[in-house]
This record gives structure tokens, C-alpha cells and sequence, in this order.
């Protein structure tokens, strides 16, 4: 399988909320930057899986473009989705659902595989984009 193949899969399982999977392609060592007040490891980001997919049940991240670079996959998305459940991130209060649609701007995310797992992956902030933007078209403000 191609480390395109690879991260494909994550998407998918991502929004089918496929933890099985999602073990089985992330490595332990795993850590996600960026879209998120504070780096995630891989059960964290795994428990950040759930929480969104729970809230926002639609969730697709919309790829617009895929480019591989040895061992790094770049891929531009547009992630959607409609706040139908309570959204539950730590440390934050339950976002009750409020019925609203989610469109975030295009994101650049950049995933670094090693021996078919994910490694690492930085997605790069964006206005309007990541966690702060998802709480602002739901009317939520971060905490300070």
C-alpha cells in the first residue's frame, strides 16, 4: 500500500469512526500539531475521533488534492458536517447539539508515515480553520 493509500485509509476510517482501524494505522509514537490548543498523541487523537464524531456525525474532510513526497503526504480538505450531537472536548464545557453546519476553510495537512504507520501529522492553522473555527460557526467561544 502507498503512503497515499495509507492516509486515505485514515480519512475513511475517520469518518466511519473506525478506532479498529485507526489503531492499526497509527503508530504509538503518534502526534498530531496544529488544529488543536495542544499537540494530541494517539489515543488522545483517537479520543478526538469519537468526540467530533459524535457531535458532528456528517464529518468529511472533502480532499480537494493529494501529493506524496517520500515519506510525507500533503493533502488539501475542506471539512464539513452538521452539529446534530453534544460535542464533549476536554476541557472545554459539552457544546449541547445546536443543528448548525460546519464548512471550514481549505487546510493543508501534512502527514509523515514511517513503516505504514502515521507518525505525525501537522495540520496548518488557517483563519477560520482547525478547532477555533468549528467553535465559531457553532457560536462557542474557546476557553482562555
Amino acid at each position: 500500500m502507498s503512503n497515499i493509500d495509507t492516509v486515505k485509509e485514515g480519512l475513511r476510517a475517520w469518518e466511519k469512526n473506525d478506532a479498529a482501524t485507526m489503531n492499526s494505522l497509527i503508530a504509538d509514537s503518534f502526534v498530531l500539531s496544529g488544529p488543536v490548543p495542544q499537540p494530541l498523541g494517539k489515543q488522545e487523537f483517537i479520543g478526538f475521533m469519537h468526540a467530533i464524531l459524535a457531535a458532528l456525525p456528517d464529518f468529511k474532510f472533502n480532499e480537494t488534492g493529494f501529493e506524496e513526497h517520500g515519506d510525507k503526504v500533503v493533502i488539501k480538505s475542506r471539512i464539513s458536517g452538521t452539529q446534530t450531537g453534544t460535542l464533549a472536548l476536554p476541557g472545554m464545557p459539552p457544546v449541547p447539539a445546536t443543528g448548525k453546519k460546519v464548512a471550514l476553510p481549505e487546510e493543508r495537512q501534512e502527514y509523515t508515515l514511517s513503516g505504514g504507520k502515521l507518525v505525525k501529522l501537522v495540520v496548518d492553522e488557517v483563519p477560520g480553520g482547525g478547532v477555533p473555527g468549528m467553535l465559531a460557526q457553532l457560536g462557542v467561544q474557546l476557553p482562555h
